[in-house]
Order: C-alpha cells, then structure tokens, then sequence
C-alpha cells in the first residue's frame, strides 16, 4: 500500500463516493419541492434521507485522516513540513472550482430570478446572503448569521470549514513534537465537545454549522492517521474478526435513526447533542481503518470499481451537485412539466437525470478544468498519491 514517498488507500475512493451520496439523498429529498402525504415517506425521508450532515461528517473524517497522514509521512521521510507547498497544494486543489461555482451562484444565476416563479424548488437570489462569507472562505458563518436562503451557494459551508482547518493544520504537525500530536488530537476533540456543550446549548446550526464544532470530526480523522503508524494498532486492527467489524456497521445503521430521538433524553438533550458527533465520527473513524486495514473485511469497497471510480470526482459532485438540481428543475419547467404538484414519477425522473447530469458535469469539469490546476499542484508535492 505504501512505496517510499507514493501512497494509496483505495478502499477509501468508494468511501467518498458514499458520503457525497448521502448529502446527494439528502438535497434530492429535502429542496426539490416534493411532497408525498404519506406519514411512511414522512418517516423514512425525515430518519434514514435527510443525514447529509453525516455525510459532510465522513467527508471531514476522511480529510482529516488523509491530511494528516500525508503530513506525518512527509515529515517522516524528510524531517520537515514544507508548509507554503502545503497551501499552494491545497489553493490548487480547492481555490480554482470553489471561486467558479462561487462565481456562477453571484452573478450568473441571479439573473434568472425574474424569469422564474415565486414558488421554484430552488431559489437563486442572494439578498439574504452575506456574499463577503463565501469570498473568505467563511460561508459556515452565513449559514449560522442569516440562515440557509440559497443552497446552490450554501453548500460550499464545508468547503469553507475545510480551508479553515487547512489553514493552521500544517503547523500543528510541523512544530508540535511527534510525541505530543496524539495528545494534541484528542485536546482539540475534547475542545470541540466543550464548544458544543457550553456554547451550542442543543442549537443544531452551531452543532452542525460552526467551524469549532466540526473540529471534532477532523481531528478524528487525524487520531487514526496518527494511530496508522503505528504497528501495534495496524496489527490489531488486521486482526479483529469479521464478526466484530459487521457489529460496527450494525451499530451505526441503528443509530442513524435513533439520533433523532436525541430530544427525549429532556435536560440531558445537550450532553447528549454535545457528545453524539465523537460518536458518529468515532465510527466513522472506525470503518476508515477497517477498510484500509483489515484483514477480515466482510467486503472492501475497492471491489465495487464504477462506484470507486466515481472517487476522484467527488469534490466535483459536491459543489455541482445543487445547481444540476436546478438546471433541471428548469429544464422540466420550461417543458411544461407541473412541478409545484409533483409526482412520484416526475421526482424519481429529475433525481436520476440530476444524479446523471451531476457526475457528467463534474468528469468535464476535472478533466478539462480542474485537471489544469492539478498538475501544477503535483509540482508541489513531496508525497504522491497514485
């Protein structure tokens, strides 16, 4: 899995897949304008459809797993942190789709506001948003001041939260000593269930949204980053039963329902929504080494290649996602297609054709745009990823 300075995980392309398609699922089902009276469809969308933040959750534990790895790796092969390769690496990778998708959702889809009825699914206006948020990197923040009033801009909220961790990550690995980053992980996992405890008082924007709460999940990803070299841990973990892992998976699958229920433990709400995010990334934490450690795996992503090879256009997906579900909310519109009594039918037609749409407009955009920038990131690297 690992050659000198090149690293591999794939096992973790399909996991990134997942987690976009939750947040997918999710968007699909909670701001296309469908409504089904059923009280079951009420139910299932309401415990198992609207989970994207556990989606956003896996993202950042995966992040914060790779980025720590990498830097650990590269500190261990040369001594040191190159810390301005680091930002330029990541300027490349993020800067140039953000500012475009950011660009698109200013000044291009506003005009459109006009033309298109009161009642449309998708709302284009940016009257409501703070468009400084969004130019700083610092969009989470828009969502806690003022709301969520545009999604196809609001997405970019864990961009936003990203870059910040970005920010003053590299330094925390490049001048605290080895022997002290565990520690470290842990005291800003702690901070972060503080912050949720003593500040978000049970409020589900700032438990969701604020930069201090999903510090919490990254720094997850980097206790196990930090733990994956270590060779005790890695042989326990290629150790551990294949009916211990599916006890995991079991364990998460019937806890995605019941988080919802987190309200019935009355004045112990808060301690409750204060912890419950550890515990979600805690597992999702979990399955990440499981995938690239294990032994016994009942089955490894890696073996569902279409769904891995859908990995690398993740952030892609991501940021497109929103307006794919507008173009063709408009496209259907501009058809004539009643949209404001939709049916089932006409639901599952627009969910396809955007999910399709989506991965076609991301594919040309890394290839044909992204892929520009990247190579010039590859420039900066001292680790290579294959």
């Amino acid at each position: 899995m690992i050659d000198s300075n090149k690293v591999f995980f794939p096992n973790l392309e399909g996991l990134r897949f997942f987690a976009f398609f939750v947040v997918f699922i999710n968007h699909a089902t909670g701001s296309l304008g469908y409504n089904n009276h059923s009280t079951t469809f009420a139910y299932i969308r309401s415990h198992f459809f609207w989970n994207g933040d556990l989606g956003v959750s896996l993202f950042f534990v995966l992040s914060g797993f790779l980025i720590t790895y990498l830097l650990l790796k590269e500190k261990e092969l040369s001594g040191k942190i190159n810390v301005k390769n680091f930002y330029l690496r990541r300027v490349l990778r993020i800067w140039p789709l953000y500012f475009l998708i950011v660009a698109m959702c200013l000044f291009a889809f506003p005009m459109l506001e006009n033309i298109l009825p009161q009642w449309f699914a998708i709302g284009v206006s940016t009257d409501e948003i703070n468009k400084w948020f969004y130019l700083t990197f610092t969009g989470n923040f828009d969502y806690i001041y003022n709301g969520i009033n545009n999604f196809m801009i609001g997405i970019l909220w864990s961009v936003s939260i990203e870059e910040q961790f970005y920010l003053f990550w590299p330094l925390i690995i490049a001048f605290v000593p080895n022997k002290y980053l565990l520690k470290t992980f842990i005291i800003i996992i702690l901070g972060s269930i503080a912050f949720r405890f003593f500040y978000a008082q049970g409020n589900a924007m700032i438990i969701k949204y604020h930069s201090l709460s999903s510090m919490s999940d990254l720094a997850s990803g980097a206790v196990i980053a930090y733990l994956s070299f270590q060779k005790s841990v890695i042989e326990w973990m290629e150790r551990i039963s294949k009916r211990r892992i599916i006890l995991i998976y079991l364990l998460l699958l019937i806890l995605i329902p019941l988080r919802f229920y987190s309200w019935k433990f009355g004045i112990y709400y808060n301690h409750v929504s204060s912890i419950l995010p550890v515990v979600f990334s805690s597992l999702f934490a979990f399955i990440i080494m499981e995938q690239n450690f294990a032994k016994n795996s009942f089955y490894k992503i890696k073996n569902w290649k279409i769904i891995s090879s859908f990995g690398k256009y993740t952030y892609g997906m991501y940021c497109y996602h929103m307006i794919a579900f507008f173009a063709v909310l408009c496209l259907f519109y501009f058809m004539g297609i009643d949209l404001q009594h939709m049916s089932k039918y006409v639901f599952l037609i627009l969910v396809f054709v955007s999910f399709f749409s989506t991965l076609f407009i991301s594919e040309l955009s890394y290839h044909y745009y992204e892929s520009i920038f990247l190579r010039m990131k590859d420039k900066f690297s001292f680790i290579k990823k294959e």
